[in-house]
């Protein structure tokens, strides 16, 4: 967090961490070290995110972990007795509270869905109320919506993701009202996506984001994860409350593990900086 005369400027990140249990994930246990190592230098610098949002933090060992990386706030809604469930966390230097969350329903299982595992999850969004003592209440809001899974041309859970988004949308501006709020999240859609990109500009249409986020992609052939650059699923907007700084990629740089380096996840992190006027 900084401030000056007549605003603050909040900094915040969304990351999907590729946490899948088992040998469905790649030297998960390191690479959920390095983020956290990550997320401590963060919380220590006045400078660092205010708040994160995590996906794909399936399991209850690495939550923990998650958890313990610096960040005075956390919040995990996820049912601790199931195996796989939302996978969906915050991290916050303020304090946190009212937290929410919105099951999206179930998919059913069919040829090919158990195998992809979309059927084993809960897909969610989650809200929470951040509580700034120079902003006031600012909304967060954080989904992971269903994943591509495309065969040639055809993505055949293109209906189920927007029917979830539009009811994402649909709640967290009836729970957010007229307060500021900054939605984001693994989103699995981005401007390519024309027919769900309209969508987000129609529920969303006076949410800002940076200049820099046309330019960039979190599924990136740099990472070493990645085979080819791909569209950017992973967002965050903030709105008309706020002004937009900047925004860029983070969790970039790769670490060692058994011997490779590797990045810390098959996505990159986002982060957007906004400016929102003192209370």
């Amino acid at each position: 967090m900084m401030t000056s005369a007549g605003f603050v400027i909040i900094s915040i990140l969304t990351l999907n961490i590729w946490g899948l249990p088992g040998k469905l994930t790649l030297l998960k246990k390191e690479r959920v070290q390095g983020i956290c190592e990550e997320l401590k230098r963060a919380a220590a610098n006045p400078e660092g995110w205010d708040a994160v949002m995590l996906q794909e933090v399936w399991l209850k060992e690495d939550r923990r972990t998650l958890s313990q990386c610096g960040y005075r706030e956390s919040v995990d809604l996820n049912a601790n007795l199931k195996l796989i469930d939302s996978g969906l966390m915050f991290l916050s230097k303020h304090r946190l509270k009212n937290a929410k969350r919105l099951t999206y329903p179930r998919i059913p299982i069919a040829p090919g869905v158990a195998e992809e595992g979309e059927a084993l999850v809960r897909k969610s969004a989650n809200f929470v109320e951040m509580i700034h003592l120079e902003a006031g209440t600012i909304v967060l809001a954080n989904t992971h919506l269903v994943s591509y899974y495309a065969e040639g041309e055809l993505d055949k859970y293109q209906s189920t993701r927007r029917s979830q988004f539009k009811k994402f949308a649909k709640w967290i501006k009836k729970l957010a009202g007229e307060r500021p709020v900054i939605i984001g999240g693994d989103w699995n859609f981005g401007s390519q996506n024309q027919e769900l990109w309209s969508e987000k500009n129609q529920h969303f249409s006076d949410f800002i984001v940076s200049k820099e986020s046309e330019k960039e992609t979190t599924l990136s052939s740099e990472n070493s994860f990645q085979e080819k650059d791909q569209d950017r699923v992973d967002h965050i907007f903030a709105s008309s409350h706020f002004d937009s700084v900047d925004g860029r990629l983070a969790m970039r740089e790769p670490i060692e593990a058994q011997g490779k380096l590797v990045n810390l996840s098959d996505h990159f992190g986002w982060t957007e900086t906004f400016s929102l006027p003192r209370r």
